[in-house]
């Protein structure tokens, strides 16, 4: 796939670092603007009639699970430790899903009618956040009690203060809060100071094998956070220091960690940028296709065509390799021509599998990784029709219907790991209060553009007429 250049540099003294810039680019037309006239059925339904579906599972299903059984109405915030059918493990409160609930609800009073209860689950949380969050450091402990004790300082784990900005800044629109804004963009500014030096050590739960002693090696992912937090803030606010860090995650995402041999996104890299030995070929999936996704959205901010054209071609190109057409879903790895790769166990959270994969693919299968898949091929059908993109989006509905969704065995809540072939665990422990929530949300939003523009252009067909 040919590179597409778009960045050109400039200084950013505030952060101490050089980095690229975009330069002037064809300008991206309004959302939808370029959707097909003729009637458009998805995953075998009408658009009218997959937004229904998509509002009934949010509001019918998803929400009220969590209302009933994670959402702590007494002290604030959620508890994710939960089976299947809501039943608590414990109550304990990581960092992780406390920013991701402050997001969710506070997005659910921004876009979905303003329901006071929304809001006051997501001042809760704010509160209980800002009261037993923060340490003397100014770092964040990485698990709380219900009531608020900590239980695990930081010890490294960045994430879990990426998903709290991106939780601030959000409910700061819904409450109208200064200082929850303010919060926002100092710990963001502050976490990419902190990710974006050469003594910087990756330490999080996604690769625990990773040696605190060793040379600095930074995971796509935490790419991923900063470009999501840095684009959403700059979608309300102008501020030049994330806006530099918007252009920094844009470069690694685009050019750095794209090996153009094979046309993907590999997700370790040195401080330098240079690949490590072993990690050439190795994609995670499902990493790649959201960065994509949140790249397009930047591109959208940008009114940048190219960059916006280079992302959806980039993720049809992930789809096509990591898509099991045996058993459906998403691969969670893929190590490009290492047939006799021997994957590290992983038992992951919340299940009792052990999982040994011998070969080029990684195949165990994540309900976050079918959520990205959905958001990812909807925004490229809505601005193109593609046809490799409406056909991914049905078959990622059908597996996430027929294999995470729990329905048809009377439980309310989803998988969330399983093996290649969806073997199903009688009990989980844990259940996930953000990915397939942010879905529904973002997809109802893109379904309402599309029905829109669909409604509006026979409109205007009929007055010419």
């Amino acid at each position: 796939m040919k590179r597409r250049t778009f960045l050109s540099s400039v200084g950013m003294a505030s952060l101490g670092v050089g980095l690229p810039r975009l330069g002037v680019a064809e300008q991206i037309p309004s959302k939808s603007s370029d959707f097909p006239h003729a009637e458009v059925r998805l995953a075998g339904v009408s658009l009218p009639a997959m937004r229904q579906s998509f509002h009934d599972e949010l509001f019918q299903s998803f929400l009220p699970f969590w209302d009933q059984h994670g959402v702590d109405h007494e002290y604030g915030g959620v508890m994710c430790t939960l089976d299947y059918d809501g039943t608590r493990i414990n109550t304990d409160k990581l960092l992780w899903f406390q920013g991701r609930a402050l997001w969710v609800y506070s997005f659910l009073y921004n876009h979905f009618g303003k329901n006071p209860r929304h809001l006051e689950i997501a001042r809760k949380t704010k509160d209980f956040l800002l009261k037993y969050g923060q340490s003397t450091d100014s770092w964040w402990a990485e698990k709380l009690t219900r009531e608020g004790k900590v239980l695990q300082p930081f010890r490294g784990d960045l994430a879990g203060m990426y998903f709290v900005v991106e939780g601030l800044q959000e409910y700061a629109v819904a409450a109208e809060d200064d200082q929850a804004r303010e919060v926002s963009f100092l710990l963001l500014k502050k976490l990419f100071l902190y990710f974006n030096r050469p003594d910087f050590r990756y330490s999080g739960p996604d690769f625990p094998n990773l040696k605190p002693d060793g040379p600095c090696v930074r995971p796509q992912g935490m790419w991923m956070l900063n470009l999501n937090n840095a684009t959403q803030m700059l979608q309300r606010w102008h501020d030049p220091e994330i806006q530099s860090i918007a252009d920094h995650a844009l470069d690694a995402i685009l050019h750095r960690h794209y090996n153009p041999e094979i046309g993907l996104n590999t997700e370790m890299l040195y401080f330098d940028f240079t690949r490590p030995e072993g990690e050439e070929r190795k994609v995670r999936l499902g990493h790649g296709i959201e960065v994509l996704w949140m790249a397009m959205d930047e591109a959208d901010r940008r009114g940048d065509r190219a960059l916006w054209e280079t992302c959806a071609e980039r993720l049809q190109h992930h789809l096509n390799v990591g898509w099991d057409h045996v058993y459906g879903g998403l691969a969670q790895w893929v190590n490009i021509d290492q047939g006799g790769y021997q994957w590290p166990p992983e038992t992951p959270v919340g299940t009792n599998f052990a999982f040994r994969f011998v070969g080029e693919y990684n195949y165990m299968k994540t309900l976050w990784g079918m959520n990205e898949v959905l958001i990812a091929t909807l925004r490229v059908f809505e601005r193109t029709g593609a046809e490799w993109a409406a056909r991914y989006f049905g078959m990622a509905h059908q597996v996430m219907t027929e294999k995470f969704y729990l329905k048809k065995r009377h439980l309310p809540g989803c998988v969330l790991f399983t093996d290649r072939r969806f073997t199903f665990e009688p009990h989980a422990s844990r259940q996930d209060n953000y990915h397939p929530i942010r879905q529904l949300m973002l997809n109802i939003l893109t379904l309402d553009r599309m029905i829109s523009s669909k409604a509006s252009r026979t409109a205007s067909a009929r007055i010419r007429r």
